[in-house]
């Protein structure tokens, strides 16, 4: 498939499991397979052929977005790029003739009139009228929850433990060195290793634990009915499975965390602070794992 972006970029891309697209100018110039198998075809040669145009695709439903939003003679991809305002949700029939709802997320690559566009599926939360509460509540490059998410349910949980006196513990976890990855790869790719990152990380959760970006590379986990041994345990778990990952398009990287419980006379915040030790201090080595009870 012909494309400008960098060979290795675009083989990350493909491996992505949610569709994406490379469009320049609303001409399709790179899909990745997840994108081509939506619609049941094998090339965006066929694809070109048979649909023309990306946006001609997004339907009008509901308060979403649709080229008929579009008042002059601006690019789609244009329009949304500089009004980040904009509801960027879009709704496209797939092969099987069925409605789906995606969250769309534009990266322009520089010094060239392409755009990178990843399409998240989000008609779960459609479907059950949660829309508000998703955008509220999730990070938008990772689609766990955010900060304001896991504070809400931390407190709830956090009541729960005084009530029923059931062990509770935290992990926060730091991407070692995230800067450099940023500084050599680039944003994109290292946005594409936090998402690889999440996705080992949510394999090795239970249904019931609650996983957050907490800031920027930083992200935690609150872990109900375990107790700062096994909080421990399942630290080491996630560090030396994200140790062990290989991707040849993505720089290795690794991580450091800290591990606490959460006690009979703390309070929240007395917590976190405890937890933030423990990782200042699996800092000082990198690629740790440190416990403060």
């Amino acid at each position: 498939m012909k494309h400008n972006i960098d060979d290795t970029v675009f083989s990350v891309i493909n491996a992505i499991p949610n569709p994406v697209i490379v469009v320049s100018n609303d001409k399709l110039q790179s899909a990745n397979n997840a994108f081509l198998d939506f619609f049941s075809l094998s090339s965006i040669e066929e694809f070109n052929a048979v649909y023309g145009s990306v946006a001609k695709l997004f339907i009008k439903n509901n308060n979403f977005f649709s080229p008929s939003d579009i008042k002059n003679n601006e690019y789609w991809t244009d329009y949304l790029f500089l009004r980040p305002e904009i509801n960027r949700i879009v709704s496209i029939m797939n092969s099987d003739n069925e409605l789906i709802d995606f969250e769309i997320t534009l990266k322009k690559i520089e010094d060239e009139s392409e755009y990178i566009v990843v399409f998240n599926d989000i008609s779960i939360y459609i479907s059950e009228k949660n829309e508000y509460e998703y955008f509220a509540y999730h990070d938008h490059l990772t689609k766990i929850f955010n900060r304001q998410k896991f504070d809400e349910l931390f407190l709830k949980a956090f009541e729960n433990k005084k009530r029923y006196g059931d062990t509770l513990s935290v992990i926060l976890i730091d991407l070692d060195h995230f800067k450099t990855v940023n500084d050599t790869y680039g944003h994109l790719i290292g946005d594409l290793v936090l998402i690889a990152i999440v996705g080992i990380i949510e394999k090795e959760l239970r249904i019931n634990d609650i996983f957050a970006r907490w800031g920027g590379e930083e992200f935690i986990i609150l872990l109900p009915r375990t107790d700062v041994n096994g909080a421990y345990i399942k630290a080491e778990v996630l560090r030396k499975s994200i140790e062990s990952y290989v991707n040849k398009k993505l720089p290795s990287v690794t991580i450091s965390a800290g591990v606490t419980e959460v006690n009979s006379t703390d309070n929240i915040n007395s917590c976190l602070k405890r937890v933030d030790e423990a990782l200042y201090k699996a800092k000082e080595k990198r690629n740790n794992v440190v416990k403060i009870i």
